[in-house]
């Protein structure tokens, strides 16, 4: 009676629920002149073989034991829905496209990563938490040709002292080898033998670092450059900088206005001191420093709606590998 009972409370500790809350801010860079600097806060639920996150504008839910992803979108009240085998095929569609229109080209992109524990220890929102550096440098070549350089430093401080981690790590245990493609191949980067390598060994080494993520600083800046696009005189625009910074501009739907050009000013009786360069650095060009902060840990039971979609959505067909799905 006594085993009965211990294994009864083995397993509801095992399939306890678990939640948390992820508020991302972004502080300095290029997307910090139009990004939500209240920040943006989404939650984390975990409950049986499902996971959901859930956001201001979106609702995403992976059911690991019915292997399908549903994404809603709350303000149109509308969902699709694929299964994981529909999903694999769609970016198989997509990775045979891309490799198709690269046929003949000599097109190449390379990443680098290093995951390092550096041995820091210090506490974070009231947690002991250990710091690990997790950096990715990717590259690109085209017609001989070499491209941008792109290199996003992640300082990450994990705790396995937040409440609810137990759960958290069982659920991870249960789900493991569930779906591990879909973190390893994005489609564009599936066609690049070197960028699907680095993609594969970085979520081997996040999966490996013990603790749940209490803050991370992510930088992103392109090394070589150091445009200060935050304002005052453009003189260190040459012409490639500002045909990177002009793509940068279209690409982003002209929110930067004119970066990347030089403003034309009348000088001052008396030279003012510099502005400070926060979208510069001793690594390149900042284009985003952000900090995201993880809070508000439970293993108070979720509520099935959570992983359920509301009798008024409306369910359309994905966006993503629409035209070539099959049923």
């Amino acid at each position: 009676m006594r085993i009965f009972i211990a294994g009864l409370a083995l397993a509801a500790t095992l399939s306890a629920d678990f939640r948390y809350d992820t508020t991302s801010r972004i502080t300095k860079g290029m997307a910090a002149r139009f990004g939500n600097k209240a920040g943006d806060t989404s939650t984390n639920y975990y409950k049986g073989d499902r996971m959901a996150m859930v956001s201001k504008d979106s609702h995403t839910i992976m059911d690991f034991a019915k292997e399908e992803f549903i994404m809603m979108d709350t303000a149109k009240k509308q969902y699709w829905r694929m299964t994981f085998a529909e999903m694999q095929q769609a970016m198989a569609d997509v990775e045979a496209e891309l490799k198709e229109k690269t046929k003949g080209k000599d097109v190449n992109m390379n990443m680098k990563f290093d995951a390092k524990a550096t041995g820091v220890e210090k506490e974070v929102s009231g947690y002991p938490a250990k710091q690990v550096v997790f950096t990715i440098e990717t590259s690109a070549s085209a017609e001989g040709q070499q491209g941008g350089v792109m290199k996003i430093t992640n300082d990450s401080w994990h705790s396995e002292a937040v409440p609810g981690y137990s759960e958290f790590r069982a659920f991870m245990k249960r789900m493991e080898g569930k779906g591990k493609w879909l973190a390893a191949r994005n489609p564009a980067m599936g066609a690049q033998p070197g960028m699907a390598e680095g993609m594969q060994r970085m979520m081997e080494e996040m999966q490996k670092t013990p603790g749940l993520p209490v803050l991370t600083i992510t930088r992103m800046t392109m090394p070589g450059m150091n445009l200060n696009f935050g304002g005052g005189d453009q003189s260190a625009g040459d012409a490639a900088s500002r045909s990177i910074g002009g793509a940068l501009g279209g690409a982003l739907g002209g929110k930067l206005g004119g970066f990347g050009r030089r403003k034309k000013t009348e000088a001052p009786a008396e030279a003012a001191p510099p502005a400070p360069r926060e979208n510069a650095s001793g690594d390149g060009m900042l284009m985003m420093e952000m900090f995201t902060d993880a809070s508000n840990f439970s293993t108070a039971a979720i509520p099935d709606r959570i992983f359920t979609v509301p009798a008024d959505y409306k369910q359309v067909e994905p966006e993503f590998g629409s035209r070539k799905r099959r049923r």
